[in-house]
């Protein structure tokens, strides 16, 4: 059996010892391509078995298979078209990572987000009134975690009330998020359910009679007390099970939830034996050793930002105060020591970004220093309560914006590009970005010492080397080389221009812009009045940059400068490494260097 040739018809018509060949041609294939591409590995070796049952009872793509967040949809692209290249997958024109309609019909809803899959099956249940013969049953496979999020409940509450509207629901529940669970929720799944009498007849007795029997047998939960069918604990890696409890549902008038019991990581045994979700998105490895083939000298901004407020709770006298909270990144914002240690100040709510934000917003009223760690493309979630109940009421809630910039190879849903537009936009907020690991730690002793208001502190995916050296910092800039011209920039941008003006022998004056917002407006006219051009670098959206806001500066004061802005045309990023996506969206260093030389900068008219 060669996996390159089989086709979904093929798939409904092979035998059960087929079916198995099949999963365990996918898990390879996958492990193979993700030890070289890098991936997210756990997710999708944990739903094989489950993603080829579902291709043999259900007809997508008039059955919607919607694939919450979507990170666990390689083997579903591995059976629909494009087995032949899935080698190119997370590269530069290659398949994306996660659900993309423009790659083929068979990906029902596009998702790089948590919590979407019920949501998105309301919206297919509703068009299905209109297109009954182009949309058949709808099926939402969610995580254990993404089930707990507010979204789902929200999609559950209206699904309930509307018992016309018949949907499945899949819960794939591996007792991890991206690490382990958290919450009440989490714990109700790792207990069984049924009682013991039942339990031991779950397998000779037909569905319809433990569908009678289930007031005598089940413990009420909230999916039986909306009118939906449940059926629990089923092993998600026999193919032979899950097919009859979804031919069952499939057949249903009514919505029912199965509730998958799966491995995160089955198939490869570093994956599987992975309590910390170290496995859950990784770089290239070594499959014999699970070894990173990605050799990164330095700790992130993350790690060295944890290590700092670590110390700080233990030996500052306010140090009690600080509450450390992280919506189920731990270990990805370099919080897993932090926790383990300050055990008292940490905080991880689970995939809940809004919750998080909002609580932020209430301790610090309460007289508690909160600091969210959540990468740029999950805060886009909280904006609501950024502007709400942090902004609007000035709460001293300090982010640390982690992934900010170009994110590589995960594509359009994970870009940090977005953060500044929509967090500028939010009166009260101050914006810094730091350059250096030095300048990160003083920052952040700034925002909890020198500040009464909101901080958010954006700093990249990038490891450094850097002895930390703690010094005062103020929200100014930095003249950092003289010239005729300028180039104001910032963050890791920063560090990018300063080693190639060196390398090229370029002259021009370079200015450390590492407040956003405010402006340094001292720094800006001393700039402006000694300077021919200015040429503002950044790796964001136009719109709502710091360029965009000298603009607004210059037009106030009606000042008159030549004046060049290099960031990103309003857009989304596809997948690709940072230097492939700044090349083909001009705002490489090359592009800079040409913008240096060009004499036909606009001038800015006020």
């Amino acid at each position: 059996m060669l996996l390159e040739d089989i086709s979904i018809e093929e798939l409904k018509k092979m035998s059960y010892e087929q079916l198995n060949e099949l999963a365990l041609l996918v898990r390879n294939r996958i492990i193979e391509t993700v030890s070289q591409n890098g991936g997210h590995l756990a997710s999708n070796l944990g739903v094989v078995e489950l993603t080829i049952a579902l291709h043999k009872v259900f007809d997508s793509p008039k059955d919607k298979l919607i694939f919450d967040v979507s990170h666990q949809i390689y083997t579903h692209k591995l059976l629909t078209q494009r087995c032949k290249s899935f080698s190119t997958l997370r590269k530069f024109e290659g398949i994306s990572g996660f659900a993309r309609y423009s790659e083929s019909a068979h990906d029902a809803f596009e998702a790089g987000h948590s919590s979407t899959a019920i949501s998105a099956g309301l919206g297919y249940l509703e068009a299905k009134k209109e297109y009954p013969d182009e949309i058949g049953e709808v099926i939402a496979i969610v995580g254990d975690a993404s089930i707990a999020n507010g979204l789902s409940f929200e999609a559950i509450n209206y699904l309930g009330d509307h018992k016309n509207q018949k949907m499945i629901i899949i819960i794939n529940d591996n007792a991890m998020g991206i690490s382990k669970n958290v919450g009440a929720l989490a714990r109700s799944y790792n207990h069984i359910r049924t009682k013991g009498k039942f339990r031991r007849l779950r397998n000779i007795i037909p569905l319809k009679i433990k569908k009678a029997l289930k007031s005598t047998f089940y413990d009420i939960n909230i999916f039986n007390s909306l009118g939906f069918q449940y059926f629990e604990k089923i092993d998600g890696h026999n193919i032979k099970e899950m097919i009859k409890y979804l031919t069952y549902a499939k057949n249903c008038k009514e919505s029912v939830v199965l509730h998958i019991m799966t491995k995160k990581g089955k198939g490869y045994a570093f994956s599987e034996n992975d309590k910390t979700g170290r496995w859950h998105g990784v770089d290239p490895f070594d499959i014999q050793t699970g070894n990173s083939l990605v050799q990164s000298k330095g700790k992130s901004f993350g790690k060295i930002i944890a290590n700092y407020l670590q110390n700080y709770i233990a030996t500052a006298d306010n140090g009690h105060l600080l509450r450390i909270i992280t919506p189920a990144m731990a270990l990805g914002s370099g919080l897993d020591e932090l926790a383990r240690n300050c055990a008292r100040e940490f905080i991880d709510v689970g995939l809940a970004e809004e919750n998080a934000t909002l609580m932020a917003a209430s301790m610090a009223h309460a007289g508690l220093i909160p600091i969210l760690f959540i990468y740029s493309t999950f805060l886009q979630r909280s904006y609501d309560e950024l502007l709400h109940d942090i902004g609007r009421t000035n709460q001293h809630v300090v982010l640390c914006v982690d992934r900010a910039g170009i994110v590589e190879n995960d594509g359009d849903t994970h870009q940090g590009i977005f953060d500044i537009a929509y967090l500028s936009s939010i009166p009260n907020f101050k914006i810094l970005s730091p350059s250096t690991a030095s300048q990160a730690v003083s920052m952040l002793k700034y925002a909890i010492e020198d500040c009464s208001g909101p901080v958010a502190i954006r700093y990249p995916k990038q490891n450094i080397e850097e002895e930390i050296k703690e010094f005062t910092y103020q929200p100014k800039w930095t003249i950092l080389q003289e010239g005729n011209s300028y180039v104001i920039t910032y963050g890791r941008l920063l560090q990018d221009v300063k080693q190639f003006f060196a390398e090229n022998s370029i002259r021009e004056g370079i200015v450390d812009a590492s407040s956003i917002v405010p402006l340094d407006i001292e720094c800006l006219n001393q700039v402006i009045m000694n300077s021919k051009k200015i040429i503002v670098y950044e790796e964001v959206i136009q719109t709502g940059c710091l360029g965009s806001k000298i603009l607004q500066y210059l037009n106030d004061k009606n000042i008159h400068i030549h004046i060049k802005l290099i960031a990103l045309h309003d857009t989304y990023l596809e997948t690709g490494n940072r230097l492939e996506l700044m090349k083909k969206y001009n705002i490489s260093l090359e592009d800079l260097k040409k913008a240096i030389g060009d004499e036909n900068a606009s001038k800015f008219n006020g």
